[in-house]
């Protein structure tokens, strides 16, 4: 008897489970931004929020290369000098949970304008420092306005994109390289010529301002992305926003003028309110419930509806259905930073301080530095879509940095120069391809309603991490130079063991791709 046809008996089984394959886990609104697709406004607006991925490198790299210039300008002892590069971290860690937030609440397009507004100036104003507390300060708040890009431009980009384009945020991160590669190349131009020959404290201050000039240049750099984001494009909220937030007529008004941006009237035209619709299951929303948190005191006083709201959010994920797969992110993220941070902060200060190198020498090899790093972003972007998918190809890249650390350490001991740089390039593209995965996937794990938040507090951590770095650093180099990057490996492999706990389809992004991959398997 042929067996193509099925038994009887087993025709309700079949049907059920064509029923469960064939049942689309995107809501209408996932559909109607599939419709849409990938068109000119979707393309502009990942250029324009590469932007902001750029002068969050731009600017850790600056400060990095700028270390040593400062620590001679206003003669800081060793002890003292770390606390410039953790102070821009202090703020970036507020600014991060800050700007993510408010993006939560007020929308993504405020956050996503004044972040850069907000860093050119601060950016400007530090290149008048005229002491080493008023330049720590103006640091600090240059990292609140920086800080704050990379959570909300990836969250604003990943709302906008349809489903089959989602690893186009992983690229984001190449934007992120070429950020450390223009710091690197002004401080080629500006730097040597303007800095004083030896490396001894004191130093004459008239003839060491080489470091603001770098400070100013990337300060006009960044004010000219924030005048090309507001006058050469009309950014439109984020729909999924305007629906979670109870406007979906403004909403339907987005994809429209989005849709004829894209050139197509036609479906423009034919969308409706039903096409907004985003019915999926939330989570409730504490700040919404009516009550107030009594603060300490009795009960007499009460924490005022904007703090209400803010600590609502962060309750909302750390409930049940979140709270192992944020602690876990999260962990990474902090993992991650602490470790690269403490390799790359010092990375100019060791490459220096080996043999007898020029300043300009020392500047030529952190180039090639942050050159080597460039591919790693569309590497990353390439690994997640191979059969080792977003979890491995995070968790591998981490465990292939900490290698890469180790070579270094042993390259520099022996004092081979080709083997010093091939590791610090392997360094920066597998640190750099690490990142990649780690921005592109956060944001898809997380729901909408908690996507701001949830991202905001993984980057806040990161500049935890990132404040951290540079003060343990300076402690393990008094035991040897090699002491910072041994660290930094093993905090890679826990940040590693961290990613291997969550699972391929970890979260509300995870799942979806989960559903679909099952469809495509049974038909």
């Amino acid at each position: 008897m042929s067996t193509y046809f099925p038994a009887p008996d087993a025709d309700e089984d079949i049907e059920h489970l064509l029923d469960d394959v064939d049942e689309d886990p995107r809501t209408q609104l996932d559909k109607t931004i599939d419709r849409i697709g990938m068109g000119s406004y979707q393309w502009t607006l990942l250029c324009l929020c590469g932007f902001g991925w750029m002068a969050d490198n731009m600017w850790l790299q600056a400060v990095a290369i700028a270390l040593p210039r400062i620590q001679q300008h206003y003669s800081v002892p060793d002890n003292y000098i770390g606390i410039v590069s953790s102070a821009m971290f202090a703020g970036m860690m507020l600014g991060a949970f800050g700007w993510g937030t408010c993006s939560d609440l007020l929308g993504r397009s405020t956050a996503f304008n004044a972040t850069l507004f907000f860093t050119a100036l601060f950016g400007i104003l530090a290149s008048f420092s005229y002491s080493y507390n008023s330049l720590c300060v103006l640091l600090f708040l240059l990292g609140t306005a920086v800080g704050g890009s990379m959570p909300t431009d990836g969250t604003l980009i990943l709302e906008h994109m349809p489903q089959h384009k989602l690893h186009l945020v992983t690229g984001l991160s190449l934007f992120f390289s070429v950020g450390s590669v223009l710091a690197a190349l002004f401080a080629l131009f500006l730097v040597p010529q303007n800095s004083c020959i030896t490396s001894s404290i004191p130093c004459d201050p008239a003839l060491n301002n080489g470091w603001k000039h770098l400070l100013a240049a990337l300060g006009l750099i960044t004010l000219a992305m924030f005048i090309a984001r507001i006058v050469f494009f009309r950014l439109h909220e984020s729909p999924r926003f305007l629906v979670h937030a109870g406007r979906p007529a403004e909403a339907l008004e987005t994809l429209q003028l989005i849709a004829r941006f894209n050139g197509a009237p036609a479906l423009a035209g034919e969308l409706g309110l039903a096409d907004v619709d985003d019915t999926t299951k939330t989570v409730p929303d504490p700040a919404d419930e009516g009550g107030r948190y009594e603060a300490i005191g009795g009960g007499k006083e009460y924490v005022p509806p904007w703090a209400q709201r803010w600590f609502g959010r962060v309750r909302m994920v750390l409930v049940p259905e979140w709270r192992r797969t944020s602690l876990l992110v999260w962990s990474a993220w902090g993992g991650m930073a602490l470790a690269y941070t403490m390799f790359n902060v010092f990375l100019p200060k060791l490459l220096e301080s080996s043999g007898t190198k020029s300043i300009e020498e020392g500047l030529w090899d952190v180039l090639v530095y942050t050159l080597g790093g460039c591919p790693g972003a569309l590497l990353g972007a390439r690994l997640i879509i191979t059969p080792l998918g977003r979890r491995w190809s995070l968790a591998g890249s981490t465990l292939l940095t900490a290698a890469f650390c180790i070579l270094f350490v042993f390259s520099q001991s022996a004092e081979i120069s080709w083997a010093v740089r091939i590791s610090a390039v392997g360094v920066g593209l597998a640190s750099t391809t690490m990142w990649a995965v780690l921005y592109g996937w956060t944001p898809e794990i997380f729901a909408t309603k908690v996507r701001g938040t949830a991202c905001g507090i993984a980057s806040a951590l990161s500049r935890i991490g990132g404040m951290i770095a540079p003060m343990l650093g300076g402690v393990l180099l008094l035991f040897s130079r090699a002491a910072p990057v041994y660290t930094s490996m093993v905090v890679f492999v826990f940040a590693a063991g961290c990613v291997l706990l969550l699972s391929e389809d970890e979260g509300e992004g995870g799942r979806s791709r989960a559903v679909r991959r099952g469809r495509v398997v049974v038909h």
